[in-house]
């Protein structure tokens, strides 16, 4: 998500993980850990990766998301959605039909799994399942193992809510849990996705090795990021209007570079540092921010659907609130044309594949 956050403590991963498996016609509740029918084997304690614990940044950014669930849903879901389609390309997925005459392919997506990093609204793994059902050989004839990892449970009930009216014939496993160390075995997944969540990771670096760590040789890893300012004209606006006549110095705890995977070299020499081959660096060029209605709404998605822009905003004084408000609505003015069009946000896909040794 710009989204979701995967980063828990040491308390919570030293608890048994939270799952929220589905069964046809019933909404999710807490159930055992995963098994081969519910996404993979999970790990009861995993100390390989790094932990965010104590970590001011990641505090931060669990507590926003705690409270910002139906306003992100409202705001950036529909935004964040159009990169889904690249997004699951780049990953492999839907994985080729199967067949009678190919008993190989047919073994092959048997064990088909996919996991959702940072599921945020659940958007991503509910277009997964409406592919593979389009593709055939789909997830209704057990074909297919479907996992979703967020750090939010409360992100987690609103996308198994979804999950359950959008496809309650397919089991999905809900797993609360840390996008830097999964708690999953190795060699896993077939398919791992993150759909703007690495922008809000302590260490981005320990969610790439972890990716590929659960991956089995051969796998598909895809994850999005914003395109850097000024591209992406929702936040210039937003954080230009605070530069000019605000203040945009308000204490925030530090954390990695927000744009930091809008950059494709760096998304290139961060997939390769973690072991991916055949890595690309995809830009989804026309995404646009049809929802948004005027310069006071994208304000308020701001402050109330983000997590370090929630905390910039409401470092603002009263009065300067009200010039940034000003600013925002003239920038917003000329980039629009007066509201004739929409506001353009690309972003970047970047892939990678674990090696088959």
């Amino acid at each position: 998500r710009s989204s979701s956050l995967d980063d828990d403590d040491d308390a919570a991963r030293n608890r048994e993980t939270k799952k929220r498996g589905r069964r046809k016609n019933r909404r999710p509740g807490p159930g055992p850990g995963p098994g081969p029918g519910a996404g993979g084997t999970q790990k009861d304690d995993h100390d390989d990766a790094s932990s965010s614990s104590s970590d001011p940044f990641a505090e931060l950014e669990r507590t926003n998301w705690q409270i910002a669930v139906d306003a992100y849903d409202d705001g950036f879901g529909p935004l964040t959605s159009q990169a889904i389609p690249l997004l699951l390309s780049k990953a492999g997925f839907p994985p080729p039909p199967t067949t009678t005459t190919t008993t190989a392919a047919a073994a092959a997506a048997a064990e088909f799994r996919f996991l959702d990093v940072a599921c945020g609204p659940g958007y991503v793994v509910s277009e997964a399942i409406s592919a593979a059902k389009k593709r055939g050989g789909g997830p209704s004839s057990g074909e297919m193992e479907y996992s979703a990892l967020d750090f939010s449970s409360n992100f987690l009930s609103l996308a198994s809510s979804r999950l359950s009216d959008a496809h309650p014939d397919v089991d999905v496993t809900f797993v609360e849990g840390d996008a830097c160390a999964m708690p999953f075995e190795p060699s896993t997944f077939d398919s791992v996705v993150c759909n703007f969540g690495v922008l809000h990771l302590p260490d981005p670096d320990a969610f790439l090795r972890e990716s590929h760590r659960i991956l089995k040789p051969g796998g598909k890893l895809s994850f999005s990021a914003w395109a850097a300012m000024p591209r992406t004209e929702a936040f210039g606006a937003i954080m230009g209007s605070v530069a000019a006549v605000g203040n945009p110095d308000v204490p925030l705890p530090e954390g990695p570079p927000f744009f930091r995977f809008g950059d494709p070299d760096e998304c290139l020499r961060s997939a390769e540092g973690a072991g991916f081959v055949d890595v690309d660096v995809a830009v989804a060029e026309g995404m646009t921010w049809d929802n948004v209605k005027d310069a006071d709404h994208l304000y308020s998605i701001f402050l109330d659907g983000t997590a370090r822009t929630r905390e910039l905003l409401r470092g603002q004084t009263e009065e300067e609130e009200g010039r940034v408000r000003l600013e925002l609505q003239r920038r917003f003015w000329e980039l629009t044309g007066g509201g004739a069009r929409a506001l353009r946000m690309p972003a970047v896909v970047t892939s990678g594949t674990k090696p088959e040794t």
